[in-house]
């Protein structure tokens, strides 16, 4: 198995919005309140964009439980 490569913040970002991009046209738009009945971050309007939604569904997932809880 390859060792896998280090990368910085902002190609981390990219990555994380081309994925959450990715998902969001594979569940045909769908935010992941609706898919997956994760609790929305934030009031949603009609300048809600589904994607910013996925990659914040991905960032809570990746962090660890009880970091989550010092930051509620």
């Amino acid at each position: 198995m390859k060792t896998p490569r280090q990368h910085d913040k902002p190609t981390l970002s990219t990555a994380l919005e081309k994925a959450a991009k990715h998902i969001c046209t594979a569940r045909s738009g769908l935010c992941p309140h609706v898919v997956e009945q994760y609790p929305c971050p934030s009031d949603c309007t009609l300048d809600t964009i589904a994607w910013e939604c996925w990659a914040q569904y991905f960032l809570d997932q990746a962090t660890p439980p009880r970091s989550r809880e010092k930051t509620a």
